[in-house]
């Protein structure tokens, strides 16, 4: 067993394999002790690393830090602790949601990403959706965001962070992790205490109407159901992975969960993954239960003008852990970190664009 210390907080981790460094992060249901075949898989050509986030596994149960922005920079300040300057990343679930957002804010870290099971759902205005968010360069610790070459002026006004989603603040990412954890409450204070605005107008995407709610099905599928539910969904419990996971029910927080998808948007959630920059490629089992597969709608937003950077993988027959499922699994991830165009990966059941 092997574990850090950050902010004061124990996190856990494992590690095999020499290389080029990968991360993989889990979901709602189960720990780092799922990706064990995976890692066993990568190890010959990778140096593969899986951790407990906050509120899972054997990591720190600390509740100040089960929001999702925690999670992010808690990848941040483990990425620095191992001296690692970027890595492949591999979300599943929970961990599909911090992978993105990770990728949204330090994009130089994560040079290209593969999620797993991630809730993907229609707000509703994809038909006239403009992607909403910002341009961002890469970034380093010590160098703040800047859309110019200009060294930024001092009296220059910070650029207002999107609701529920950390903007890339120089001072937040410079500073110590328990600094940071104290600039991170008072941020979501302001944005969500600010004179003449309600939580759902400070969750909405700049180019909705600021009058329409977010839209969060997490709240009711997955924050608000019980884990051995969720784990039924899953598998049944004759089935083997079933008592494997079920051993790690008791070692994760429920707050942790509804934590962690307190702020989703899933339009926000979709501009985010349309936008990055890094290769993506999205992979889900049509028979999931936990976290239904995205509609032809919701692929359709995706990849529009994105089919180069931006590949959908459906695995029929396969429900929410196809790294247990399927058994092509590590042979797609070893693809996906090889091959230099993620367009041309050989699988069949790649989603392919439908003329409208």
């Amino acid at each position: 067993m092997s574990a850090i210390t950050i902010g004061g907080d124990l996190i856990h981790y494992e590690v095999l394999g020499r290389g080029r460094p990968v991360l993989l992060l889990h979901g709602w249901v189960g720990s780092w002790r799922y990706w064990v075949p995976t890692m066993q898989q990568l190890q010959l050509k990778y140096r593969v690393y899986a951790l407990d986030m906050y509120g899972f596994g054997d990591s720190g149960k600390n509740p100040q830090k089960y929001a999702l922005d925690h999670q992010v920079h808690l990848l941040f300040d483990f990425l620095n602790s191992m001296a690692i300057p970027k890595a492949a990343f591999i979300g599943h679930g929970l961990g599909a949601l911090v992978t993105a957002e990770f990728a949204r804010l330090y994009p130089d870290k994560a040079p290209r990403i593969l999620l797993v099971s991630t809730p993907l759902f229609d707000p509703g205005n994809l038909d006239k959706r403009v992607p909403a968010g910002r341009a961002t360069v890469p970034l380093t610790r010590n160098r703040p965001l800047n859309t110019t070459n200009a060294a930024p002026s001092a009296s220059a006004p910070a650029p207002a962070p999107e609701p529920g989603m950390l903007a890339p603040d120089s001072t937040i990412m410079n500073a110590s992790s328990a600094m940071r954890a104290a600039l991170l409450e008072r941020q979501r204070a302001q944005t969500t205490s600010a004179p003449g605005t309600t939580p759902a107008d400070n969750a909405a995407p700049p180019t909705d109407d600021p009058k329409l709610p977010k839209h969060n099905p997490l709240q009711a599928s997955i924050a608000s159901t019980p884990l051995d539910v969720l784990l039924g969904k899953a598998f049944k419990r004759s089935e083997t992975a079933y008592d494997k996971l079920s051993a790690d029910l008791t070692k994760t927080d429920p707050a942790a969960i509804k934590g962690s998808v307190s702020a989703y948007d899933s339009g926000r959630m979709l501009d985010t993954l349309r936008l990055l920059p890094m290769p993506r490629v999205v992979v889900h089992g049509l028979d999931d239960t936990v976290v239904p597969p995205p509609g032809e709608n919701v692929w359709h937003y995706l990849t529009n003008e994105k089919e180069e950077t931006l590949l959908p993988i459906l695995l029929p027959g396969v429900r929410h852990f196809p790294m247990l499922e399927y058994e092509r699994f590590a042979r797609l991830v070893n693809d996906f970190l090889e091959v230099p165009d993620i367009s041309k990966l050989e699988i069949k059941e790649r989603w392919k664009r439908r003329t409208r």
